[in-house]
């Protein structure tokens, strides 16, 4: 009456949710590469890391600061809707076979 347990798969991961995850890391590194050449974001980040503020004005990169934020937070919003739509033509096309 000693019954073995049912041997368990390996993980594994999809094709589609690996690709997935490359746009998501690609989109999430253009907007480092982007906050790296705000003027503003580098004079906070070496405000952190040298303790001291490199002298520019108050005003500085404002313009690029904004359109970074606005990037940061509307991305996320723009890729699920881009993978939706896609994912709805890749559907359409599927039941049109």
């Amino acid at each position: 009456m000693n019954q073995a347990s049912p041997r368990r798969a390996p993980f594994q991961i999809s094709i589609g949710f690996m690709l997935l995850l490359m746009v998501v890391f690609a989109i999430m590194s253009a907007g480092l590469f982007y906050a790296s050449q705000v003027p503003m974001i580098q004079e906070d980040i070496s405000v952190m890391l040298r303790g001291k503020s490199a002298g520019a004005g108050e005003d500085v990169g404002r313009t690029a600061h904004k359109v970074f934020i606005m990037f940061t937070f509307v991305s996320p919003l723009l890729l699920a809707g881009v993978l939706s739509t896609g994912m709805s033509i890749l559907r359409w096309f599927e039941r049109r076979k």
